[in-house]
């Protein structure tokens, strides 16, 4: 009985980190006005990142991956202080790769998965999504090398250490062919997006889709 009530409580401890971490998710985009870039509504922008309270919130990212001098002011994209923050405040502790890039903890996810255990990236064509895992894209931009032009290419160069611009989101809801995923510096805000599905899979053409970070922490 012991042991039968054991596995329970690891069952639970297992579902309440995803819980947690969307709370958590939730609860910083309600701090920015609840931004929202939908498929079905109008694109709505509230909280802007140059903006008080909304410079000091980006601190408070930027804390959580060690650049305490940094804020909404800096000229720093901050989408992965964003996730590095929601991690660690929902709990993920020493599971979790805490970066200033996204590229940085793809990179330690694949390179030391002993280490961490309970994360997996994988690409998107081989994963079904669900809600708390992690999506990451491709980026441009005027200080960033040519991106991979698709996720094969992106994972050859985390093993050769080629750096590039990136982006991801948190999955924070699921539907039959959509996603809701909230990420920081989305236009300037934390912002929920929705993405299509199909099967489970990400396929939005709006995006060049470089992997799923399958998250059983």
């Amino acid at each position: 009985m012991e042991s039968f009530r054991g596995c329970i409580y690891l069952m639970e401890v297992v579902m309440a980190f995803n819980d947690v971490l969307v709370s958590t998710v939730h609860q910083e985009w309600a701090r920015w006005g609840f931004s929202t870039s939908a498929l079905h509504v109008k694109k709505k922008i509230v909280g802007k990142e140059g903006v008080e309270p909304y410079v000091g919130y980006v601190n408070e990212y930027w804390r959580a991956v060690n650049q305490p001098a940094r804020n909404g002011n800096s000229p720093y994209p901050w989408s992965a202080a964003f996730i590095s923050f929601n991690f660690k405040r929902a709990g993920a502790d020493g599971e979790f790769p805490y970066a200033a890039g996204h590229w940085d903890y793809c990179r330690d996810i694949v390179r030391s998965p002993k280490k961490f255990t309970k994360l997996s990236l994988h690409l998107p064509s081989q994963v079904a999504i669900e809600v708390g895992d992690v999506i990451w894209a491709a980026r441009r931009g005027p200080q960033c090398p040519p991106p991979p032009k698709d996720a094969a290419a992106a994972f050859g160069d985390l093993k050769t250490g080629r750096w590039f611009c990136s982006h991801a989101d948190i999955v924070v809801a699921k539907r039959s062919d959509e996603i809701d995923v909230i990420g920081g510096n989305v236009s300037d805000s934390v912002t929920q997006t929705t993405y299509l599905t199909s099967k489970g899979r990400i396929v939005d053409p709006r995006q060049v889709w470089l992997g799923v970070i399958k998250n059983t922490i």
